[in-house]
């Protein structure tokens, strides 16, 4: 090789690390400010409800809290429980879980939730309904929930508003969430849907000890504050003023409010692949709807393992990749094809992560020596070692404590992350199953 060639090599690899090194830190500039900004809401709509709520009345709309379940025996009733402790009237709200007839045995989810409502009766009603057909898909489990509301309602006409929620079978949302939810409605008539804000620390004793699970944990926790809440708080006030959005937003697939007449303008429950909550973000924030964020947690559980990590992962990328086989855009305008780019950009950096840094990271060093690459890595550690505190400064105390990192930690669950990733890519290239639900 000539040296005229191996400096051109030299040369455009120095660009990429130039152009990494640029990505990376803006990113992390976003990030920065995301955080702060996501922290601030978070803090002032917390204590304002507080502020406001005492002593006033609730009750306003009815609510119907949909739980898709698949083999939740070992969970459902703590889950039960838990959502009819929440802080709201009894009689203004029931739950409905979910299932699909292809659980089968003595055992079933359905048989324990049954069995639950037998024996007590006081309190919100519990009912289940169970999905039948050929495909087994949590969307459908939700559509089938969401017809037994529409013929509640034709039976029995609610006073107020009809709002149809959905938690999974490990939600764990804090007590004052249906009453927030409920004032924002009173005082915003114009409100049609809500996204709880998420964290996935509800499990963090049986994750002590293992820094990798706990890490992706925070991980999780701190992303939803970092990029999802603002992102629709951006969106939400967009859609307020009549502007365009220059991406839609999605939903996290539990912790969801929505108006009855919002899913009915929308079709009910997507069921362009089994990513609802991703789906029905577009599609509301399409229709003109905004989802305003929720500043009272839904706390969830996290995989404990490695191997469940990668797992779990492989599962939500794999749905990503999902939406393009069953999206079809009735049209090629930008309004419809704004879901595709927006998938296919959340997949490429979900996927190419690791590769971009590593790529900044031999920028940094090699136009900064040793100096630069310290302080590439010092900059990224301080964004997640910030988005973790704003978790732990903004979440209710239990959560709060949970929020341990260790340093150097947080970026291995990001790189677990992409192995995710690209387990899902590499099983989909060999034909393999990539959607199999990680057990609890």
């Amino acid at each position: 090789m000539s040296a005229a060639s191996g400096r051109g090599g030299r040369s455009a690899l120095d660009t990429v690390g130039q152009a990494a090194l640029a990505t990376v830190v803006a990113y992390t500039a976003v990030g920065l400010r995301n955080i702060a900004r996501s922290a601030r809401w978070k803090s002032l709509a917390r204590a304002d409800f507080a502020a406001r709520h005492t002593g006033r009345e609730t009750g306003g709309a009815y609510m119907f809290l949909l739980v898709p379940a698949l083999r939740e025996q070992a969970v459902i009733e703590g889950t039960l429980d838990h959502l009819r402790s929440l802080d709201y009237p009894d009689d203004r709200y029931e739950i409905i879980v979910a299932v699909d007839e292809k659980e089968t045995g003595p055992h079933t989810t359905a048989r324990v939730v049954e069995e639950y409502a037998k024996h007590n009766p006081d309190g919100a009603p519990v009912s289940v309904v169970t999905h039948r057909g050929p495909e087994q898909r949590r969307s459908l489990q939700l559509n089938t929930a969401l017809d037994h509301v529409r013929e509640r309602v034709a039976e029995e006409p609610f006073d107020g508003r009809v709002v149809v929620a959905v938690y999974d079978s490990d939600s764990r949302p804090e007590p004052e969430s249906l009453a927030y939810v409920d004032s924002l409605l009173r005082e915003q008539p114009d409100a049609m849907a809500c996204q709880q804000t998420v964290t996935y620390l509800d499990n963090d004793r049986a994750l002590t000890g293992r820094r990798t699970a706990y890490a992706n944990a925070v991980y999780q926790s701190l992303w939803n504050h970092a990029f999802e809440i603002p992102r629709l708080l951006a969106s939400r006030d967009r859609i307020a003023a009549g502007r365009p959005l220059p991406y839609p937003p999605y939903c996290m697939g539990h912790g969801e409010f929505f108006d009855l007449s919002a899913l009915e303008a929308v079709g009910g429950f997507p069921r362009t692949g089994p990513c609802d909550g991703i789906q029905i973000g577009f599609a509301l924030s399409q229709a003109g709807i905004a989802v305003h964020p929720v500043p009272f947690d839904d706390a969830c559980q996290s995989p404990t393992t490695r191997a469940e990590i990668v797992r779990q992962h492989t599962f939500w990328f794999s749905g990503n990749l999902q939406f393009m086989r069953w999206y079809t855009p009735r049209s090629a305008d930008a309004r419809n094809l704004l879901p595709v780019l927006t998938h296919t950009a959340l997949s490429a950096k979900w996927l190419c992560r690791p590769v971009v840094f590593a790529a900044a990271l031999a920028g940094a060093h090699r136009r900064y020596g040793w100096r630069g690459s310290v302080a590439l890595v010092t900059l990224v550690q301080t964004y997640y070692e910030l988005g973790a505190e704003a978790v732990r400064r903004t979440s209710p105390p239990r959560t709060a404590a949970a929020v341990n990192t260790g340093p150097g930690v947080l970026p291995l669950a990001v790189a677990f992350k992409s192995l995710g990733a690209a387990n899902a890519v590499g099983r989909m290239l060999l034909g393999k199953s990539t959607f199999n639900k990680v057990e609890r």
